[in-house]
């Protein structure tokens, strides 16, 4: 297989984008908080936040008018930052960039259509 080039079967993005979410507690209550959206895929998203989240936990975030439901996948705490909360997004609520564009987007690897990806990225 040497000389292959090695492509990313899903890219991933790193980003910079506040958005409002929304997360269902263990008494099943509603709340609402700020995060950061730090990172998107098609199918997850990692957001920094000031609160815990348990994995399992239904989650929605808001960006840019868009909504996108998942489960938390893991919540990880870094002292300075806060909770990293991955979020496994639902099979009908996969990110692409023609939905929207985060701010301060870079591409972690070369997606499969990078030609349309550029596109989009430098419309927004």
């Amino acid at each position: 297989m040497q000389g292959m080039s090695h492509r990313c079967t899903e890219c991933r993005y790193l980003c910079s984008e506040l958005v409002s979410v929304l997360y269902e507690d263990d008494s099943n209550n509603i709340h609402q908080a700020m995060a950061n959206l730090e990172e998107i895929a098609s199918a997850e998203a990692i957001l920094l936040m000031e609160q815990r989240l348990k994995p399992g936990q239904p989650i929605s975030f808001r960006a840019k008018g868009h909504d996108l439901n998942g489960v938390v996948g893991s919540s990880d705490f870094d002292p300075d930052l806060g909770w990293f909360i991955k979020v496994e997004l639902d099979f009908t609520s996969r990110w692409h960039g023609r939905m929207f564009v985060p701010e301060h987007f870079l591409a972690l690897c070369e997606p499969p259509f990078a030609e349309e990806t550029e596109a989009v990225a430098l419309s927004a």
